[in-house]
């Protein structure tokens, strides 16, 4: 087991921009940390690839944030990834690796949850099942309903946004919000707390939405706690972000939707072989 130190950064990844939601918070929870932030925009929208692409595209990432940047935790802000690969390849890692599914549904069972459950994630995060078998791995009596949203990720990571375009498709994806009578709706796609606003908009006053994003944070206060990794450092934390194609696009987002200084995004090609295998330990 590597020995890991409090001064080495966090590593973040996610298909494209939806990771930035997650970012935002653990930059406001830890201060005083440095963040490795990775978008993998030559693969994205995750949502409508197999499992074996998405497995592959994850431990890629995640082998590189060891060995590259040699980061301390690995926060996966992509729910697909948590949903499809993390199960399978976190055991091949030293560093731990923590998802967005477990922290949520660990947070929302320690006190009353909802008992309809609306999800709104990934089409193969939906077929994956994983959120249902979490929850009621966990205990959860309730019901839950997932709902495939192919569309939100393309035009949410689109240089314009269509905010017609994604009020129809919130529309039509929140139909069914109403015809079972849900009283909760989770945002299970990084990507979708950017259009909160038009959701919002359309669902009843009587439904709560729920952002994954300070669960998450929360447990990796709780991992870096129980580790003794906490960075002690008095001075304020650095983000550095790196993408896998159209570093300039990217960084416009960046700083559109999340608000994050980005004058030097990285173009990193985390999915060659010979890459991988001469980055330094």
């Amino acid at each position: 087991m590597r020995a890991f130190q409090k001064s080495q950064p966090i590593g973040v990844y996610d298909s494209g921009v939806g990771g930035l939601t997650v970012l935002k918070t653990l930059h406001e929870k830890f201060p005083h940390e440095n963040f490795v932030y990775f978008g993998d925009t030559l693969n994205l929208p995750y949502g409508t690839k197999s499992q074996e692409q998405i497995v592959h595209y994850s431990r890629n990432i995640i082998t590189w944030l060891a060995q590259g940047p040699q980061v301390k935790l690995v926060v996966a802000a992509c729910h697909t990834s948590s949903a499809l690969a993390l199960e399978e390849i976190s055991k091949e890692f030293d560093v731990p690796i923590i998802g967005t599914i477990h922290p949520l549904v660990k947070s929302l069972l320690k006190k009353e949850a909802p008992q309809k459950i609306g999800i709104l994630a990934t089409p193969a995060s939906v077929k994956s099942l994983t959120h249902e078998k979490i929850f009621v791995k966990a205990g959860f009596q309730g019901e839950i309903v997932s709902i495939a949203c192919p569309d939100f990720v393309p035009l949410i990571e689109a240089e314009k946004w269509d905010r017609t375009a994604l009020k129809k498709c919130a529309e039509v994806y929140l139909k069914i919000v109403e015809e079972k009578k849900l009283n909760a709706l989770i945002y299970g796609c990084t990507h979708y707390p950017f259009i909160k606003s038009i959701v919002e908009e359309i669902l009843p006053s009587s439904v709560t939405t729920i952002d994954p994003a300070k669960h998450i944070a929360l447990e990796v206060f709780e991992r870096l706690s129980k580790d003794n990794l906490l960075n002690g450092a008095n001075v304020k934390g650095k983000s550095e972000f790196l993408c896998s194609s159209d570093p300039q696009a990217f960084g416009e987002k960046v700083q559109r939707l999340a608000g994050f200084e980005s004058s030097n995004v990285i173009l990193k090609d985390v999915h060659s072989s010979e890459m991988r295998s001469n980055s330094l330990l």
